[in-house]
């Protein structure tokens, strides 16, 4: 058992006994099996093997029951359910979700989960969701940004290996990205520079922000502010920098074109073999494989900045937290806190083939290749507070095709993207 399980344990049992902590571990009387409810958009299949009995079935202080939620759906359904008085005692959101529903979840105080054990166990990232009153989610899991790539194209290329900083994307795009006697594209080094074929465009960008300096928003006290324009002392905006960088991959005039609308989405290009690269999350994976089994691919890390001199993935963080909307938030917090101790996380990490969140576990670095790539992008990745994840999707993609159809110069794009999410916040 970890310092932080046995910290939080002995919490627990000072509530029970004194019966007058913020969250005590039972409304009723003490002893009772308590029913609590967790939302999620895992899949039952994959939650409900956590329920066994050397996992989350031994203890009888509570039984669990899994609602499997559509990543799409789940924060509307979250609300509706807490305005009729229903709903999950625990939800497992995204961190991109966290700040729209900061105002339906419960607070941990820092007197039951030390702030300095929490930043100790879990990754960087999950700093995500805390607050100078207390933290919203405790982390759980994690899917990071990562670059698979070709294997036979790369051979026939003559690259020896996949590219480690994005500055050799310019001369792989000459021997990887093909056009035919017409002018069209057949062949591209990697999905870049549009929206509507790239599925994870924002993402992308969002990564290509991070890389460049810039947390796309962040907390000036206790209120949010978009980043996106700002220069942080530099000739060029971060901002700009990395719109300018993502766009020119669309543009026909130039050596290194390699993307265009009229293509087809990005991860079949790649199953389909005419792609050298996929930027794609670790979850992903799976489905590659399936779509086709005989594709001769492996997977690195994302490429990075020569300038900054920093190692910086995007990652999908996933957290647990307690509802407002709970009838015990005592015994909720005990089931979180299950849920990512060290057992718990390292079983739900097999389960997902996802890399954990808690730092002991990355620390054992995993046999298999790709699993071992994710490890290191888990402890690299970062997120950013986002007002509102269909909203902002809607922005970048705006921001993007504004300069790849001539509409506006890349610095009216980021300015324009600025203020919409400024807009966001303070609606």
């Amino acid at each position: 058992m970890s310092k932080f399980q046995i910290i939080l344990l002995a919490i627990f049992a000072v509530a029970i006994v004194a019966g007058v902590a913020a969250f005590s571990l039972y409304r009723g009387s003490g002893g009772q099996n308590v029913a609590l409810t967790v939302w999620g958009d895992i899949t039952s299949q994959d939650f409900n093997l956590l329920l066994t009995p050397s996992l989350l079935g031994e203890d009888r202080a509570f039984s669990v029951s899994y609602e499997e939620k559509s990543a799409d759906t789940i924060e509307a359904e979250f609300t509706e359910a807490l305005a009729r008085g229903t709903g999950p005692d625990l939800i497992i959101l995204t961190q991109d979700k966290l700040w729209k529903n900061k105002p339906k979840l419960a607070l941990i105080s820092y007197s039951n989960v030390n702030e300095r054990d929490f930043k100790s166990v879990f990754i960087e990232e999950g700093e995500l969701f805390l607050d100078p009153g207390g933290i919203y989610a405790l982390p759980l899991s994690l899917d990071p940004l990562v670059l698979y790539y070709n294997r036979d194209l790369l051979t026939a290329a003559g690259q020896a290996r996949p590219i480690v900083y994005w500055d050799e994307i310019y001369p792989a795009a000459t021997n990887l990205s093909k056009k035919d006697a017409a002018g069209n594209l057949i062949s591209s080094v990697m999905a870049l520079g549009e929206a509507r074929n790239i599925p994870h465009a924002k993402d992308i960008l969002a990564l290509l922000l991070l890389q460049a300096g810039t947390p796309i928003t962040s907390l000036a006290g206790i209120e949010l502010r978009s980043q996106i324009a700002e220069t942080f002392g530099l000739t060029i905006s971060p901002g700009e920098a990395a719109l300018s960088f993502y766009t020119q991959f669309s543009n026909p005039t130039r050596v290194y074109y390699s993307w265009n609308r009229s293509l087809i989405d990005a991860q079949t290009h790649f199953t389909s073999g005419d792609s050298a690269y996929y930027l794609g999350f670790a979850s992903e994976l799976r489905v590659l494989r399936n779509k086709n089994p005989i594709l001769n691919f492996a997977v690195s890390s994302v490429p990075q900045s020569r300038v900054t001199g920093k190692t910086v993935t995007f990652g999908r963080l996933r957290g647990v937290a307690i509802s407002r909307g709970s009838l015990n938030p005592g015994a909720a917090l005990a089931l979180a806190t299950k849920l990512v101790s060290k057992d718990v996380a390292r079983a739900l990490s097999e389960i997902l083939s996802l890399p954990p969140a808690r730092r002991d576990l990355l620390s054992v670095r995993p046999a298999d290749t790709a699993l071992s790539v994710f490890y290191d992008a888990a402890l690299q990745s970062k997120g950013w507070l986002d007002p509102d994840t269909v909203m902002t999707k809607t922005i970048f993609h705006n921001a993007i095709e504004s300069v790849t159809s001539g509409r506006a110069r890349t610095l009216e794009a980021v300015y324009h993207a600025h203020n919409e999410i400024e807009a966001l916040i303070k609606p």
